[in-house]
């Protein structure tokens, strides 16, 4: 009789205050790294707006925390459910639950603790959700508007093309400040012409409208009127405003609309075809469902994790990865739902009632087999032990320690690869749902577009996911007292973990490799999803309304058309303009369309040419076919180009006469970039080794944060001051990777001396 009542003892407020403070650490962990590292490239370019943009670093550092908070409150319940998986997973290797039972209390009495706890966070997650993050996407669009109205180049890029109400404008070189252009081209479509200006200067006016003086500058005609030339030595225009509001796109914005905006539009809401659906009553209701899947992950968290046979801190954060992963593919299954028709109630809330439902078949499932299905009385060693532990037998065990920590070392690295992958990969999902929506995307198109993506989203998070596993492993080992072992042993701490650096040395071409071969030809699938099938019809009503300056550079050669499918080989509306020394047009060729045959030639139908003169612009016998090149290339976004494309790229800049110095830094930061993969993992493991006594696991932890906080900052900083020529471009790319790598030596000559 005393077991039957001890079995039934209720968790105290001791054990609540205890998993409260266990689940407290990896939770915020988990929030303030994730969300640093969906914010990676955005703190990247506030650098370059304080330093040659003219932006104060008080503005910035506002956009920055208007960014942060919505993120922040979007991965809340992920970061809820990671930390109480991490920290029941801890409980249950550490044996603490093994002694809770003993003590009568039953492992399913933990949902109750965690459940409290989930139930603090979903406040604070409403919080963010229904106030925090509208206040903060408010503030953003009224800061984006702000700088738009009063510094209108701070968003000005060379070879970027920016719109102001249907008009277009591009420059081939643009200056530190990113108010003086030089190569301009400005598209309007009231004329639906292309004018060509050696120089420019874009201004704010107090009166509101954005000013752009062209000088120097050209317009060649052809039409039912014959050729015509129009040269200028001066042109001031007002840019209209943009149809879309300034800073973000209307599906954006609507994400800080409060909720009687939210609901006034939705009930107010008028379907269409091209709309079936009202933006703004799905986003009502998602202000209410991700609040409550932070109470619903709380739940499903304890019999969740005691379901597993084996229960350790990586435990959990696999499965927090896995489960976030079915949460999002249930948002883009609801998502899908809703466009076919689904009411939009059922099909936002569609993720919480699976995960709801599974989470009481699991915790029926796990009370029935009574201690969870665990054998708390002894460690059972897993089926992959086993066959590892036969397979030894009998063999000498030859680089045991290396075969050790070399396995702990990718299994960790695993891990941290997969969460911040999945946190990159949500974010994305999440801020294109709208867009998916808006262009009616089947489930097989976003998949194929996600396939392709994909590559470009795991380049970005490897050097970070290479730091974190490095302090992780150093870490555990310091905690269960292996490193001691070692010095013990006679193997000092640096040499017994030499597999770290040397895979991190192995990782670091396929790196390299991934970021400039595999990536740039996915982005270019990727693109040819999004802008070929996903947004076809949108591209066909263009075509049917008005052209549009759709520019490619080729050399001496601009190119102008309603659209161009690179992959297919075609173009519609095409305009081929040839550009001579001084950055105007000497010849245009018009065809209606044109078509790729091979080895770079292109047929053209109907088309018609005239070359320009400084005097005079006569018609002349058009060619049928013309060399085009193998493809067209896209706008230059370095990001998407290989080192050996961006090489051409400069070279072809430079033959221009024109200043190449923005893209021969990014140059220099594509080749140093592989190094990170080194010595990021390097600076954490000479600071952790550095004993006895080592750090602890906290402490390790903040370090690798703040070394990646200061090499993306230095990143940023870097380029900006390259950009700008206040360094030489291999300063600027280079400098960021020899400061780290400067701190790793120092710390690795510090243990030098010790040893």
């Amino acid at each position: 009789m005393a077991i039957h009542k001890t079995s039934h003892r209720r968790p105290g407020p001791t054990l609540y205050r205890y998993l409260a403070v266990e689940t407290l650490r990896p939770f915020a962990f988990a929030l303030l790294g994730l969300t640093l590292v969906i914010l990676t490239t955005d703190l990247i370019g506030f650098s370059e707006l304080v330093i040659n943009r003219g932006l104060g670093m008080g503005e910035v550092g506002l956009i920055a925390f208007y960014e942060a908070v919505p993120v922040a409150g979007l991965i809340f319940p992920f970061s809820v459910l990671i930390g109480s998986l991490v920290a029941l997973g801890r409980l249950g290797a550490d044996r603490e639950i093994l002694v809770m039972e003993a003590s009568g209390i039953s492992a399913a009495r933990l949902i109750p603790p965690v459940v409290s706890f989930a139930a603090v966070m979903t406040a604070i997650a409403a919080g963010l959700s229904l106030t925090g993050a509208p206040a903060a996407n408010r503030a953003l669009d009224t800061a984006l508007e702000r700088i738009a109205n009063s510094q209108p180049w701070a968003s000005f890029r060379a070879g970027a093309v920016s719109e102001f109400g249907g008009w277009q404008v591009e420059a081939r070189e643009v200056s530190a400040k990113g108010d003086e252009l030089r190569g301009v081209l400005l598209w309007m479509p009231e004329i639906g012409e292309t004018i060509f200006a050696r120089e420019g200067r874009v201004e704010a006016r107090e009166d509101g409208p954005i000013e752009i003086t062209l000088r120097n500058g050209s317009l060649a005609l052809f039409g039912d009127s014959g050729a015509q030339q129009i040269r200028f030595q001066s042109l001031t225009t007002k840019l209209p405003e943009s149809e879309e509001p300034v800073g973000r796109s209307q599906g954006e914005r609507i994400k800080g609309w409060t909720l009687a905006q939210l609901w006034e539009s939705a009930r107010d809401y008028e379907p269409t075809e091209a709309a079936p659906v009202s933006a703004a009553a799905v986003e009502l209701q998602r202000r209410f469902s991700l609040p409550a899947a932070t109470l619903i992950f709380g739940f499903l968290a304890v019999p969740l994790l005691l379901t597993r046979r084996q229960l350790s801190r990586s435990a959990g954060s696999v499965l927090g990865v896995l489960t976030t992963i079915v949460y999002f593919a249930l948002i883009q299954l609801g998502e899908g739902l809703i466009q076919g028709g689904f009411p939009v109630v059922a099909g936002v809330w569609l993720p919480n009632a699976v995960l709801l439902l599974g989470g009481v078949w699991l915790f029926v499932r796990t009370r029935r087999e009574g201690v969870l299905g665990h054998r708390f009385d002894r460690p059972q060693p897993s089926d992959r032990q086993e066959r590892a532990s036969r397979a030894s037998r009998g063999r000498p065990h030859r680089y045991a320690l290396q075969r050790y920590i070399a396995g702990r070392f990718l299994e960790l690295t695993g891990i941290a690869f997969a969460v911040l992958l999945t946190a990159y990969l949500m974010i994305d999902v999440l801020e294109r749902l709208d867009w998916f929506a808006r262009y009616h995307a089947s489930g097989s198109e976003i998949l194929r577009f996600y396939v392709a993506r994909v590559p470009l989203l795991a380049s970005r998070v490897v050097p970070m996911s290479l730091l974190v596993g490095t302090a992780l492993v150093v870490s555990l080992l310091a905690v269960e007292g292996e490193l001691i072992g070692m010095r013990a042993c006679g193997i000092p701490a640096p040499r017994g973990l030499l597999p770290v650096l040397l895979l991190s040395v192995v990782v670091a071409p396929g790196y390299f490799v991934l970021r400039n071969v595999v990536v740039p030809r996915t982005n270019a699938l990727a693109d040819d999803v999004k802008q070929t099938e996903i947004k076809e019809d949108y591209y066909r009503a263009l075509a049917e309304n008005r052209k549009t300056a759709v520019w490619q550079r080729l050399g001496s050669r601009v190119l102008a058309a309603s659209r161009f499918d690179v992959d297919l080989g075609d173009a519609q509306d095409l305009t081929i303009y040839e550009i001579g020394e001084d950055g105007l047009p000497v010849s245009r060729t018009d065809a209606r369309s044109a078509r790729h045959i091979g080895r770079g030639i292109w047929r053209l139908r109907d088309p018609h040419r005239i070359e320009i003169a400084p005097t005079r612009v006569r018609e002349v016998t058009a060619l049928t076919y013309t060399d085009l090149g193998e493809a067209l290339s896209a706008d230059v976004d370095t990001m998407h180009l290989s080192v050996g494309q961006l090489a051409r790229e400069i070279e072809m800049i430079e033959a221009d006469g024109y200043d190449a110095t923005p893209l021969r830094v990014d140059y220099h930061v594509k080749l140093a970039d592989a190094l990170a993969c080194l010595v990021l993992p390097a600076s954490v493991l000479f600071f952790a080794v550095a004993g006895p006594p080592f750090p602890g696991p906290a402490k390790t932890l903040l370090v690798s944060g703040i070394l990646a906080v200061t090499y993306i900052l230095l990143t940023g900083v870097g380029a900006s001051f390259g950009y700008g020529g206040t360094l030489p471009p291999s300063v600027a790319g280079w400098g960021p990777t020899g400061v780290i790598a400067g701190i790793a030596g120092f710390l690795a000559m510090r243990i030098w001396r010790q040893l």
